[in-house]
């Protein structure tokens, strides 16, 4: 098409949309199709994940695996979706990565937390977890809370760069030079055995993990850790839900209602009990997102 008839079309086209009812639109202009509407046309998702077990992690196999994207497919299975693709970032590239639009979904047993709720949309919990913390054997330092790390004058943690972790540590008074920060479990625990840190600071079951992966005699599990207790004096856990652009408020209630049906039913509990949750990680159906996000 030449120069001239490139914008002698241009114009008659913008006069003819000027022609039109104001309550009209050109196809070309109209509302862009919703993320929900694409997947459940396309039947895929697009699924990120920080490749962390439990969680979601891509398999040898080279399939996303993982307690989240097991449940993802679950609840979306109804809606058409057949497969899953895995984009892999680190923890605390998730949020931008899905409001940059190179993932659909959070699939990385991402806590449900206030700020975040300022950049994201959650569905309702899928998981519910405690902390705890792991040491050199014999737990040299002696520390079995975040209260003891607050109050010890050189205990020094590390925990995982953007997880909650940093802000309950923050919250309770442990100085920030003595809180280590490493990219995920993996290197917090390499960093723990070249003695950069006392102790590291991790969701259970991912510690769990980790040191199985490990086996390493030299390290372990803190017995006795105390959980963090909230005002009401009750210990204070970590609801996981799935991280979702804010605009997608279709795909959150159709994830919501799949998620109660989950839960009801006792399959929930099914598909996370085979990456080692138990009944005690089960959401108590009664918490929702938004309540989270106002806590």
């Amino acid at each position: 098409m030449s120069a001239l008839r490139h914008t002698l079309t241009r114009r008659r086209l913008m006069a003819g949309a000027a022609a039109v009812s104001g309550s009209l639109v050109l196809p070309s202009l109209a509302r862009a199709e919703s993320t929900m509407a694409r997947i459940m046309k396309d039947g895929v998702v697009r699924v990120g994940i920080a490749n962390e077990k439990p969680y979601g992690f891509v398999d040898t196999d080279g399939k996303v695996k993982g307690a989240i994207p097991d449940v993802i497919a679950a609840v979306l299975a109804p809606h058409g979706v057949k497969e899953l693709k895995a984009e892999i970032v680190e923890f605390n590239a998730l949020i931008p990565g899905i409001n940059a639009d190179r993932f659909d979904v959070i699939g990385a047993g991402m806590y449900i937390r206030p700020a975040r709720c300022e950049a994201v949309l959650f569905s309702n919990p899928v998981t519910r977890t405690g902390a705890g913390f792991a040491a050199a054997k014999g737990n040299p330092k002696g520390v079995k809370s975040v209260a003891d790390l607050a109050a010890h004058a050189d205990a020094i943690v590390g925990t995982q760069n953007g997880a909650a972790q940093v802000e309950e540590l923050a919250k309770a008074g442990v100085p920030t030079d003595r809180v280590v920060l490493f990219a995920n479990a993996t290197e917090a625990l390499a960093g723990l055995k070249a003695g950069r840190c006392d102790v590291i600071y991790f969701p259970a079951l991912e510690l769990n993990e980790l040191l199985k992966t490990a086996n390493d005699p030299g390290v372990e599990r803190v017995e006795g850790f105390k959980q963090i207790m909230g005002a009401n004096g009750e210990p204070e856990y970590g609801y996981a839900g799935l991280g979702l652009r804010k605009a997608d408020t279709d795909l959150k209630e159709a994830l919501d209602a799949e998620l109660a049906k989950l839960l009801s039913s006792g399959k929930l509990l099914d598909i996370i009990s085979q990456y080692g949750y138990g009944k005690d990680e089960l959401p108590d159906g009664v918490m929702t997102a938004e309540q989270i996000c106002k806590a």
